[in-house]
C-alpha cells in the first residue's frame, strides 16, 4: 500500500518549528548580550515614534541592543561621564509597548540629544550607573 503524505501536516509542523527556533533564538541571544550583566528594556524615540531596545549595564558603559535580530554587537554605547540624563516626565500617549508605566526622559550625549522611555525603577538604576564613580576609581580617597 502507498502512503500519502499530508502536506498540510508537513507544513504546519514546519511553521510549528520555525516559531520554536525564532524563539529559542532569541532566548539564546539575549543572553549571549546579558553576559551576566544587568538588562533593562528602553525605547528610543524616532521621527515615527519608539523604537525598544535592550540596554546592558557594564562598569564604563551602557550598551544598547535592538530587541529584534542576530546581530551581537551593540547598536550604541553610552560611556560613563558622557552621557547626561534629563528629569523624568510621566509618558501618558503615543507609549512603547513591554515597558510597565514608562517616563520620558532627555538626554544629552556630547551635542546630540534624544528621548527615551524607560520604567521608572531602570531609570533609577541608570540614574545612579551615570552619577557613581565605576569600580576601583579613587578607591584610595578617604
Amino acid at each position: 500500500m502507498i502512503a500519502t503524505i499530508d502536506w498540510a501536516a508537513v507544513g504546519l509542523a514546519c511553521l510549528a518549528l520555525l516559531i520554536v527556533l525564532g524563539l529559542g533564538s532569541l532566548v539564546v541571544r539575549r543572553r549571549l548580550i546579558a553576559r551576566g550583566e544587568p538588562l533593562a528594556m528602553v525605547a528610543v524615540q524616532r521621527r515615527e515614534g519608539w523604537k525598544l531596545a535592550m540596554t546592558r549595564f557594564s562598569t564604563d558603559s551602557v550598551q544598547l541592543y535592538s530587541v529584534i535580530g542576530v546581530g551581537l554587537r551593540p547598536r550604541a554605547v553610552w560611556r560613563r561621564g558622557e552621557l547626561d540624563l534629563g528629569a523624568p516626565t510621566p509618558l501618558t500617549r503615543n507609549r512603547p509597548i513591554a515597558i510597565v508605566d514608562p517616563v520620558q526622559v532627555e538626554c544629552t550625549l556630547g551635542t546630540e540629544r534624544f528621548l527615551i522611555a524607560i520604567a521608572p525603577g531602570d531609570y533609577t538604576a541608570l540614574r545612579s550607573w551615570s552619577e557613581s564613580a565605576p569600580p576601583g576609581l579613587n578607591a584610595n580617597v578617604a
